[in-house]
């Protein structure tokens, strides 16, 4: 009989430490998000809030694979007190500022330390990367970004973006916000030569000049040149290029698909751009209450970028 029950007594011991035992284990797995949670909580019934647009209490992540590698990369990064549109903080928050870049890029911010309004709610600042290094296919930078709030309460946000080499001279964004009838494709040059597209003269297919000999073309033999040949591919379903943009009046081609409606729609545009430019090309969104931003909004471009 008694040997009966030091039995259960054992099975009972058993099923508490197996209890104590599973209760470490998520503690330790889930106890910092448990905690947390319980502080974001507290915060938010001091009326404390303390946002960014791209970083946040998990450190996000981006990444942009679009870099010419030759022009300097600024990230914007906005900073808000704001739980939602009706509700925000009712005191001024003050932050401090810090970054850290990989070895083969400086990098400047516009200012160190922040403060965000109780009327406006928002502030921003930027940081620069400058390449000091000659950057090929295959490289990248980094950045590391962290802003902890110092008063009245205190909360850290991070973030960490890496940026790769893609088409050595050429890149690209899309600046778009939600609620805007049209998005901007931006590209730019750094290229600082032509290529013969269309022979001519003593010159073949692929030759290369200087932007000097290209000017001294008449106009006619420019338009068989150009520094680099853009496409770009979408979706009409999505977006309709603007008709009356640079890109389409002098494109070198287009292509269409058609729709449900039985109408063809243009689904992808062939231009050329000069040496050393930045062109911009409309696009007007069907469904205005998306952001499409690339980067560091999405992670990947709505709209296909290819170059010859």
């Amino acid at each position: 009989m008694k040997k009966s029950r030091k039995k259960k007594l054992n099975n009972k011991n058993i099923i508490i430490i197996v209890a104590l035992l599973t209760g470490v284990f998520l503690i330790g797995t889930y106890g910092r998000y448990i905690y947390r949670g319980l502080r974001n909580y507290y915060l938010s019934t001091k009326n404390f809030y303390f946002n960014s647009d791209k970083l946040s209490e998990d450190e996000s992540y981006y990444q942009l694979d679009n870099w010419s590698g030759v022009e300097p990369v600024t990230i914007t990064i906005n900073m808000n007190s704001k739980k939602n549109n009706i509700v925000a903080s009712s005191d001024n928050i003050s932050y401090t500022i810090s970054y850290e870049c990989s070895t083969n890029v400086s990098c400047t911010a516009s200012k160190d330390t922040g403060l965000i309004m109780n009327g406006s709610n928002t502030d921003y600042f930027t940081i620069t990367m400058t390449p000091t290094v000659q950057l090929g296919d295959g490289d990248s930078i980094w950045l590391e970004v962290e802003t902890s709030a110092t008063s009245p309460y205190t909360k850290t946000l991070s973030g960490k973006f890496t940026i790769n080499v893609g088409e050595i001279g050429l890149s690209y964004e899309i600046v778009d916000s939600m609620g805007s009838p049209y998005l901007d494709f931006n590209i730019t040059n750094t290229l600082d030569y032509y290529e013969v597209i269309e022979a001519f003269g003593d010159y073949s297919v692929g030759d290369r000049m200087e932007i000097r000999e290209y000017l001294a073309l008449s106009p006619e033999n420019k338009t068989h040149c150009t520094s680099a040949l853009i496409t770009l591919t979408f979706d009409p379903n999505l977006f309709r290029l603007d008709n009356t943009s640079e890109a389409y009046l002098q494109a070198k081609r287009t292509t269409t698909t058609t729709m449900s409606d039985g109408f063809d729609y243009i689904n992808s545009v062939t231009f050329g751009t000069d040496a050393l430019s930045s062109t911009s090309v409309r696009f007007y969104k069907l469904h205005t209450n998306n952001d499409y931003t690339y980067p560091f909004e999405t992670n990947t471009p709505i709209i296909t970028f290819s170059s010859e």
